[in-house]
């Protein structure tokens, strides 16, 4: 075949023409940097044209480039925002965000004052105020133990106080109550569970005494009045007083805890007030806006959250005002009819002891008078709190009635007749005015007692009430603002 030459005239410098091709031409023909069938064309200067060249070419740095890097998105959100709400329809959006997010907000803040408010209630109603009714029917029921214990001595001098139905429903009842006090209390290490600790270690010794008087006295032996003395004196200096710390705490707590729910929810009540003056401060921006003087869906969600806001602090208010009224009146008096009771059984048993011991001196008479002035009184400042001023009155007519009785049994006692002494201490028919006295007491605190627990219920339904309506206005002004919202910004699509 014969060699291919090159025509001198078509312009090439190439003075030796050998009839071979170029080594430019041989490299062009040759050069591939892919596989065959590759999609390009071979452009001036020998460079590869390919369709898909811009996707290898990574941008450098320098001049001519810029490097891309990961969190450049995230840096361009900024100016993005800014060019957003420098618009009208981006401002309109993120004012209504801006509303509904602090309307759920103040809701919320609602709901969780709520659940902690009702959590509060829960601990009081079903653990702290339990406690202390156990505390204050422990109290009473060592006290009417050693009464009926006393009495008990007087009433048959060859019988046992410790056999006396009254005394072990009294010791009974005591147990029970130390049981339900102690299972109220979590801290092992707290004064209450130390006096807990004390009672239940002295009434054993107490109740012993009171067996082996009854032995004693069983077997005509008068030691066992000096066993009663030795048991009673026990009860009256260290078993009761440790009681009466233990009730007395547990009574102050109670009342701490129902003042602290009386308190209102600043924190919740702020929250609807900021989210009132946005959304009145919206209206008129929007108006402004807008050349409407009123936006429907702005205009309700600011009626809804001002009535949530009025209903909240109306009651919040109610609470707070009712709060100590409640406290005065359930609380206090139920303190002050324990402690009241108390001292009505203590001097019952001062009384008894005295005929037991054959032994009634001034000084024990002017004991007894001052008790009787001083329970008079506290019934008389009873009459302006309890609700109940009939059986308040029949307390006191029975009182009359028992110092009436003491002065026959001291005019007997003076005569040195004893039986008639112990028929007068008695009573007719075995049903002594103190034993009258003592059922009203307990009736008026057992009234006192559901009164509280009553309150604190319609506290707890309350709270619920006005809680769950607030969620619910807070959800609907939402709603509002995004109804009052769309119509504006479909004015710009």
């Amino acid at each position: 075949m014969p060699v291919p030459t090159r025509d001198p005239g078509d312009g090439a410098t190439d003075p030796a023409s050998t009839g071979t091709f170029t080594t430019r031409e041989t490299d062009a023909a040759h050069r591939t940097d892919g596989p065959v069938g590759a999609v390009g064309a071979v452009g001036p200067g020998g460079h590869r044209q390919d369709t898909d060249r811009w996707m290898d070419d990574a941008p450098t740095d320098g001049p001519g480039g810029r490097r891309l890097s990961v969190f450049t998105p995230a840096l361009e959100i900024p100016r993005r925002f800014r060019r957003f709400v420098s618009t009208t329809p981006g401002l309109l959006t993120v004012v209504s965000v801006i509303l509904v997010l602090a309307i759920l907000a103040a809701g919320g803040a609602m709901a969780a004052q709520s659940s902690n408010q009702q959590g509060d209630l829960n601990t009081l109603v079903n653990r702290t105020e339990p406690v202390s009714f156990a505390a204050q029917e422990l109290y009473n029921s060592l006290s009417v133990a050693d009464s009926v214990a006393t009495t008990g001595f007087v009433e048959d001098a060859s019988g046992s106080a410790d056999t006396n139905p009254s005394y072990r429903e009294a010791v009974d009842s005591a147990s029970r109550a130390i049981i339900r006090a102690a299972s109220g209390i979590d801290d092992p290490a707290t004064r209450e569970m130390a006096l807990i600790l004390e009672i239940q270690e002295k009434l054993p010794i107490y109740t012993s005494l009171i067996t082996e008087a009854g032995v004693n006295n069983r077997q005509g032996h008068p030691v066992g009045a000096a066993y009663v003395t030795q048991a009673s004196t026990m009860m009256q200096d260290e078993i009761l007083p440790a009681a009466g710390e233990l009730y007395s705490n547990a009574s102050s707590e109670v009342g701490e805890q129902q003042l602290a729910l009386t308190r209102p929810g600043w924190f919740a009540l702020s929250g609807l007030v900021a989210a009132v003056v946005m959304l009145a401060v919206a209206q008129f921006w929007l108006a402004a806006n807008t050349n409407r003087r009123v936006n429907a869906g702005y205009a309700t969600a600011t009626v809804l959250m001002t009535v949530a806001l009025l209903w909240a602090s109306g009651s919040a208010l109610t609470t707070w005002t009712d709060g100590s009224r409640g406290l005065d009146g359930t609380a206090q008096p139920l303190e002050t009819l324990t402690s009241l009771r108390i001292t009505v059984q203590q001097t019952r048993t001062t009384e008894a002891l005295g005929l037991v011991e054959r032994e009634y001196s001034d000084a024990t008479q002017n004991d007894f008078s001052e008790q009787v002035t001083r329970i008079d009184s506290q019934l008389e400042t009873l009459r302006t709190i309890v609700g109940d001023r009939g059986v308040l009155d029949e307390a006191r007519e029975n009182l009359r009635a028992w110092d009436t009785s003491h002065a026959e049994m001291l005019a007997y006692v003076q005569q040195g007749d004893y039986p008639a002494a112990i028929g007068a201490t008695i009573g007719e028919e075995d049903v002594h005015p103190y034993q009258k006295l003592d059922e009203n007491l307990r009736s008026l605190i057992n009234e006192t007692r559901d009164q509280l627990r009553t309150y604190l219920a319609d506290s707890r339904v309350s709270a619920q009430q006005v809680s769950a309506l607030v969620i619910l206005l807070s959800l609907i002004s939402a709603l509002c603002i995004v109804y009052g919202t769309r119509p504006r910004l479909q004015e710009y699509l």
